[in-house]
C-alpha cells in the first residue's frame, strides 16, 4: 500500500495513510455549485461523518461496518482503520453484508477488506 493517499467524494475527502483511513468534509463542491454548493457539501460532509459515528456501534450492523476509532470536533475529523479495497473480480463473486437499514449506494468503492472479512466502508445515513 502507497504510504499516503488522497479521494474525493461528494462530500468528503479521505486521506489514506497505512494504517488510517480519515475523512473529512470536503469543500470542492455540491449539487448547486459556488460559495452554496461548497458550504452545503461541507454541511453534508459533517452530517455523514455524524451519522457513521452513531451508526457504528449500531449492534446489528456489528463487524459489517468499518469502525469509528476517534472522531473529534463533532464530525469535522473521523478516523477509521484503513480497509484493502476490493477486486472487481470479489466485487463481481462475493458475498457483502447486508445491513439493515440498507445505506443503499451499492458499489466497489464503498466495501473493503477488513480483518479477513468484508466490511462497509461508507455507510452514512442522512
Amino acid at each position: 500500500m502507497s504510504t499516503l493517499l488522497v479521494r474525493h467524494g461528494i462530500t468528503r475527502t479521505v486521506i489514506l495513510t497505512r494504517r488510517y483511513a480519515i475523512k473529512v468534509p470536503s469543500l470542492r463542491g455540491g449539487s448547486t455549485g459556488g460559495v452554496r454548493g461548497r458550504l452545503q457539501a461541507f454541511a453534508w460532509g459533517v452530517l455523514a461523518n455524524q451519522a457513521e459515528y452513531q451508526w457504528h456501534e449500531y449492534e446489528p450492523w456489528a463487524g459489517k461496518v468499518a469502525p469509528v476509532l476517534r472522531s473529534w470536533l463533532w464530525g469535522l475529523v473521523q478516523v477509521y482503520p484503513r480497509c484493502v479495497a476490493l477486486t472487481e473480480r470479489e466485487w463481481g463473486t462475493l458475498q457483502f453484508p447486508r445491513l439493515d437499514p440498507d445505506p443503499g449506494d451499492h458499489k466497489p468503492d464503498n466495501y473493503g477488506w477488513l480483518g479477513g472479512r468484508i466490511v462497509r466502508i461508507d455507510y452514512d445515513m442522512r
